[in-house]
């Protein structure tokens, strides 16, 4: 299994990559996030870290789909 992600990685273009780690330091963010929720409201409401989740990953999608957009054309310009 390890080697088909380090291949898959690897076929990532520099672009690409970076994308991906900002999507993943994202969502580690969001999970210091939803902890720091839990221990502020002493219990887990599902339903205030659904809502906070879909629009976290909402604006995240938005943003990254944007980003991928002006990274591409920006680099089919050059």
């Amino acid at each position: 299994m390890f080697p088909l992600i380090t291949e898959i990685y690897n076929a990532l273009k520099q672009w690409q990559k970076a994308l991906l780690f900002s999507f993943v330091s994202y969502s580690v963010l969001l999970f210091m996030i939803i902890v720091a929720i839990t221990f502020i409201l002493k219990d887990f409401n599902f339903l205030v870290v659904a809502g906070l989740t879909f629009v976290y990953m909402s604006v995240l999608l938005a943003s990254i789909l944007v980003a991928r957009k002006l990274f591409r054309k920006k680099l089919l310009e050059e």
